[in-house]
């Protein structure tokens, strides 16, 4: 029988665990015949490139790179200041990744004004702006705080 890190005996699997799996099955499926049956054409080699490259984007520098910077502020922020920065670190990443495409300006033309109208770019920026000043006044809090803030983190 396995064990968790803390010794105690890991749980046994529940017998309903395939029935979550099958949703992504179907989805990736869908997109593997969606990805074959293409109007403009599979692009088998592009996609397989686009694959190979995107995992080991993130598994030799992407994640690296996270684990290296969140050890780093494990060594240097003291106990208090660890989550509003981790926080704020991974709310930066996931407003950067999901309006990336959208501040640079893909998908915008001038024949349809309509499609993409706005200043995207102003948008994830005061997005970041607004949540590291929620994230400084955490901060500030827990600092003031100070003794009664859980030295265990």
């Amino acid at each position: 029988m396995s064990t968790t890190l803390s010794g105690a005996p890991a749980p046994a699997p529940s017998p309903y665990r395939w029935a979550w799996y099958l949703p992504g099955l179907a989805a990736v499926g869908w997109g593997g015949y969606g990805l074959l049956t293409a109007a403009m054409g599979p692009e088998p080699l592009k996609w397989g490139l686009f694959f190979v490259l995107g995992i080991v984007g993130h598994d030799l520098v992407l994640a690296p790179f996270v684990v290296g910077v969140g050890l780093l502020l494990a060594r240097v922020l003291p106990a208090a200041l660890r989550a509003p920065i981790q926080v704020g670190l991974i709310g930066t990443g996931v407003a950067l990744l999901a309006g990336f495409s959208l501040a640079i300006g893909r998908g915008t033309s001038d024949d349809v004004p309509s499609a993409l109208p706005y200043n995207y770019a102003g948008r994830v920026a005061m997005l970041l702006a607004v949540l590291w000043v929620v994230m400084a006044g955490w901060a500030a809090f827990r600092l003031a705080a100070g003794a009664n803030v859980d030295q265990r983190e």
